[in-house]
């Protein structure tokens, strides 16, 4: 058996035992690094077709290992090939290397395994063998420390520089070596469910301040509409917009899927306005809300354009806007396969136009929240600076940033500000 050297942290050490359960992890994989899938969806679609059901966490985890660790295979893929593979290519390499390094098989079962899928999806055994052999000797080398950082950390080299920038290189590394719960948060709909039922039916789950991280099976033995899934940084972003409040006029300006929303609507008597500029993502926010029994109205409405039926029309006005998600790192590992450096001065120019539009909509009196997912400086306090020069009739009330190494969940950023006139 070779040292395990990549880690995995779904803690799932199953095996699947069948070409079946290879090709359903290829299909996923594929879907995600060829065809530019979301992850979540790309790995549901993909076990819809298992022959095994009995193999799903296995595969699962598999595919989930595999993108915790995808950067430390692109090392060693362009490390061991003289010139890059193609996409398909690197996807069979990639199980086989996570096969090889962490799967409790032998080697030569990993490889052989390994080689045969290759076969069945038309890529070249004999290249995908020979890589494959060399791997399970494969030691990496580094050129700088930044590099040993990056392949550490399995985060892309540009947002290492940039959280080592933030938050110094200690900092930095705890951020991205802390640990989270990868199971599913949900919160208990208050008005359907008492705290001791919701506490009785999550009977050996994890709990948390709001509710409790389930599993599919514990999930189960919840009735559809007494809980809602909602992360706890969501949860908090949530408590702290309506700090002081218990009353008044709300606009979510990017509101969509509308859990917050919908959450905001069981704190208070508020009268909630959730917005997106889609069509389709109304519908879908409409149907949550009905589904958790939340009174929320929906308008279709485009945050960077000002809408004179808004002006100072609102007690508090939540700005949760577009950003990179790097705060959602451990949950959504679309943001370390998909984000690029390029995509941040696009975010932060489309998140003080929102916020500037977003400041005529407030009473005076009123409080102006703006958010995001991202941990990023560029994102969040420098976006805060360039308003507070910009608006006057504000003030900063305060800001609350969560971080996974400190408060155990998503990154997440909140900035209140009061207008006065």
């Amino acid at each position: 058996m070779q040292n395990k050297r990549f880690n995995n942290n779904r803690n799932d050490r199953s095996v699947g035992g069948s070409a079946d359960d290879d090709r359903t992890l290829y299909n996923a994989l594929k879907a995600v690094f060829v065809d530019g899938a979301y992850c979540a969806p790309a790995i549901t679609k993909a076990l819809k077709g298992l022959k095994n059901k009995r193999s799903q966490p296995f595969v699962t985890s598999a595919f989930y290992g595999i993108l915790d660790n995808n950067v430390r295979l692109e090392k060693c893929i362009a490390s061991l090939c003289e010139k890059r593979p193609d996409k398909t290519s690197a996807v069979v390499l990639k199980i086989g290397m996570y096969y090889c390094n962490y799967a409790d098989m032998p080697s030569y079962a990993a490889v052989n395994r390994t080689v045969e899928l290759s076969k069945t999806v038309g890529v070249c055994s004999g290249f995908i063998n020979a890589v494959l052999k060399i791997s399970l000797n494969f030691t990496p080398t580094f050129s700088n420390a930044l590099d040993k950082f990056t392949y550490d950390y399995n985060t892309p080299e540009w947002l290492c520089k940039k959280l080592i920038a933030d938050y110094g290189e200690t900092k930095a590394a705890a951020i991205l070596g802390a640990s989270i719960p990868q199971k599913t948060h949900i919160r208990p709909v208050a008005k359907r469910i008492s705290t001791e039922e919701f506490a009785s039916a999550a009977y050996g789950a994890q709990k948390t301040e709001y509710g409790y991280y389930v599993d599919r099976a514990q999930l189960d033995a919840f009735e559809l509409g007494t809980y809602a899934v909602q992360s706890v940084s969501s949860i908090k972003a949530v408590n702290t917009y309506v700090k002081g409040f218990s009353r008044g006029k709300v606009i979510d300006l990017c509101a969509a899927p509308g859990g917050k929303s919908v959450y905001l609507s069981e704190l208070g008597d508020f009268d909630i306005t959730a917005c997106d500029v889609y069509e389709h993502k109304l519908d879908l926010m409409r149907g949550y809300a009905k589904k958790l029994g939340a009174e929320i109205s929906v308008k279709l409405n485009d945050a960077t354009v000002p809408n004179k039926e808004f002006e100072r029309a609102f007690d508090i006005v939540i700005a949760d806007c577009p950003c990179s998600g790097t705060g959602t790192l451990k949950s959504k590992p679309d943001i370390l396969i998909n984000r690029k450096p390029e995509d941040i001065p696009e975010l932060c120019a489309l998140q003080s136009e929102i916020l500037d539009v977003a400041a005529g909509y407030c009473r005076p009196g009123g409080v102006l929240c703006y958010s995001t997912c991202s941990i990023l400086r560029e994102e969040n306090e420098n976006i805060v600076d360039k308003f507070s020069k910009k608006h006057a009739e504000y003030k900063l009330i305060d800001t609350v940033k969560l971080l996974p190494d400190t408060d155990k969940c998503d990154g997440f950023y909140i900035a209140r500000f009061l207008r006065s006139v």
